[in-house]
């Protein structure tokens, strides 16, 4: 039976060694989230990383993220974040982990596994944290969708193209969202829309497509509510990463893999 498992990573922030993202070592957490996906009874596939690989594009940031990446024994491919910089990544990354690409957004289509990968750069600027699809971008994603109808798909993006519910992200809009809406929902086999930036998991349907956000690999703490422009709340998310599962029986299932406070990773939720 044909099947694929891809791991998604999100959000990494690695910063220069020594340093610390509010306090965590980003990259330690980085490599335990490695070391758990290489500990995996059936290693995936392939790894894909959502965007906001580093914190603010320094060069030696991205040789500090590619060290730790190394430990992995499957490919891995990335997209850059709003906290990224384009060419300080493609200067410091193999270019086979932004699929070769050398238009001025990354984008590019992996068609080595069961589960096509699309990759798709939406940064309008850095570190902007709004996002938008140029025309060129959505024209080559038609093109891309079109030419492969029978392969099931897993389209990457760092934004979230849909409303979250986190209003301090949300107000700043994603550009070109309702015409992605409107690709994905014309492609039944676009399967799974994977995106991050938002540090937590948040879902929607698309059509025949679930489009959902999955966690930093790092801790973090998320605003519960707005009221009167003041934060009513904080919540502690756990640091994560996401396993989309592809077979011809079932389709796509995802699941989440969380880290404890010990290092561990413990048993994954749907």
């Amino acid at each position: 039976m044909r099947r694929a498992l891809v791991a998604q990573l999100s959000d990494t922030h690695v910063v220069r060694a020594g340093a610390t993202y509010f306090g965590h070592d980003t990259a330690a957490y980085l490599a335990d989230a490695v070391a758990a996906i290489q500990a995996l009874a059936r290693p995936p596939d392939c790894v894909v990383v959502t965007g906001d690989l580093v914190n603010s594009g320094a060069p030696a940031e991205y040789a500090y993220f590619r060290e730790v990446m190394q430990a992995l024994r499957v490919p891995y491919f990335v997209i850059p974040g709003n906290h990224d910089d384009r060419e300080a990544m493609r200067a410091a990354l193999p270019p086979e982990t932004y699929g070769g690409s050398r238009h001025e957004r990354v984008r590019y289509a992996i068609d080595d596994f069961e589960v096509r990968i699309v990759g798709l750069d939406a940064n309008a600027r850095r570190p902007w944290p709004g996002a938008a699809f140029d025309a060129d971008t959505l024209a080559w994603l038609d093109d891309a969708l079109a030419a492969a109808p029978a392969h099931p798909t897993m389209v990457c993006v760092h934004q979230p193209p849909f409303r979250t519910g986190l209003h301090y992200l949300d107000a700043f809009g994603f550009r070109g969202a309702r015409l992605f809406r409107r690709l994905v929902e014309r492609n039944a086999h676009v399967g799974r829309v994977v995106s991050g930036h938002i540090h937590c998991v948040r879902k929607q349907r698309m059509g025949a497509a679930l489009a959902c956000s999955g966690p930093s690999t790092a801790p973090q703490l998320l605003p519960l509510l707005f009221m009167d422009g003041k934060v009513a709340g904080m919540r502690a998310e756990a640091p994560g990463f996401a396993l989309h599962a592809w077979s011809e029986a079932d389709g796509f299932t995802t699941t989440v893999h969380r880290r404890d406070a010990s290092g561990r990773y413990a048993a994954p939720t749907p």
